[in-house]
C-alpha cells in the first residue's frame, strides 16, 4: 500500500515537472499542450489497476492534442487579457455594470479554463466549436462539481503562496483534483461511449 502511494506520488511529481519543461520551453505557447497532456496522466494515475507510463503518456498526448490544445490556449488568453482590461477600466472609473459583467463573465472562462483541457484529454470532438460548445454544457450543467474544482484550483494557488518550492508538485496535485473530481461528469458520456472506467488506454477511439 505505501508502495503503490510512493509510485503514485512521484508520478505527480514527474508530471508535474514535465508540464514545467513543456510549458515554459515553449514560451508559455505551448502551455495548452503541455495542460492537456497533464491532464491525460493524472487520469491514468488515478487508475489503480494500470501502471502509469509517465513519460511515453504525456508526449503522446502532448504531440496528438497540440493543435487543438494551442488554438484553445490563444483563444482563452485572446479572450482573457480583454476581460482584465474591462474589469479593472470598470472597478478604476466606478462603474458598476461593468465589473458586475465582468465578473460574471470570468467566472465562465474560468471554469471553461478547468473542464476544456480534460475533455481534450479525455474525448475527441468533431471540431473546435464542437469542442466549445460541449465545454460550456458541461460546465454550466455540473454547479456543485464547479465549487469542488475551483477549491482545487484555490487549494493549488495557497500551496504556492505558501512556499514557491511548492510549484514542484502544485500543478500535478491540481491535475489529479480536478481528473478526480470530473470523472463523475464524464463516466456518464463514457458509459454511453462504452467504455469501461478502467478501459481503454486512449481517447482515439472516443467521439463527444
Amino acid at each position: 500500500m505505501l508502495k503503490e502511494l510512493f509510485k503514485k506520488f512521484t508520478d505527480i511529481v514527474f508530471v508535474n515537472f514535465l508540464w514545467l519543461l513543456a510549458s515554459f520551453l515553449g514560451l508559455l505557447i505551448t502551455f495548452g499542450a503541455a495542460t492537456t497532456a497533464m491532464f491525460r496522466v493524472s487520469a491514468q494515475i488515478l487508475k489503480t489497476k494500470e501502471p502509469t507510463s509517465v513519460l511515453t503518456l504525456f508526449w503522446t498526448s502532448f504531440k496528438e492534442n497540440f493543435k487543438e490544445s494551442t488554438l484553445v490556449w490563444i483563444l482563452l488568453v485572446f479572450i482573457g487579457v480583454p476581460l482584465y482590461m474591462m474589469y479593472h477600466y470598470g472597478l478604476n472609473n466606478e462603474i458598476s455594470w461593468m465589473v458586475i459583467l465582468s465578473v460574471v463573465i470570468f467566472y465562465e472562462w474560468l471554469i471553461f479554463a478547468i473542464y476544456v483541457f480534460p475533455v481534450i484529454a479525455t474525448f475527441k470532438t468533431k471540431n473546435i466549436l464542437h469542442l466549445i460548445k460541449n465545454v460550456i454544457l458541461l460546465s454550466n450543467m455540473n454547479l456543485l462539481i464547479n465549487f469542488k474544482v475551483l477549491g482545487s484550483l484555490a487549494l493549488v494557488v495557497l500551496l504556492m503562496l505558501i512556499h514557491s518550492s511548492l510549484l514542484l508538485i502544485a500543478v500535478g496535485l491540481y491535475g489529479v483534483l480536478v481528473t478526480y473530481h470530473l470523472r463523475k461528469v464524464f463516466h456518464p458520456y463514457k458509459e454511453m461511449l462504452g467504455e469501461k472506467e478502467e478501459g481503454n488506454d486512449s481517447n482515439e477511439v472516443l467521439k463527444f
